[in-house]
């Protein structure tokens, strides 16, 4: 007879998108409050994997954001006479 025969096993869950089966804890799925468990259905390494390509993805859209807002600040700098270009 087991000692510990009274302790339930860890909750296991499948990643929908990988297939793996694994312990539902902080170490495989990120939490996420509007879950019933408290965790999110896809495993972290997909999510992670899925947040790199999408990162990677906009990029481009992030660069040409930054340079209008860098040419509309310098823009209205140099209109006030605050800046002064070196």
């Amino acid at each position: 007879m087991h000692r510990f025969s009274d302790v339930p096993d860890r909750p296991t869950r499948q990643c929908p998108a990988c297939f793996r089966t694994l312990v539902v804890d902080e170490a495989n799925f990120h939490k996420d409050s509007l879950c019933a468990d408290g965790f999110t259905r896809k495993c972290a390494d997909c999510r992670n994997e899925a947040a790199r390509v999408a990162y990677r993805l906009e990029a481009p859209e992030r660069a040409r954001r930054i340079r209008e807002r860098r040419a509309e600040r310098r823009t209205y700098f140099e209109s006030t006479g605050r800046y002064e270009a070196a």
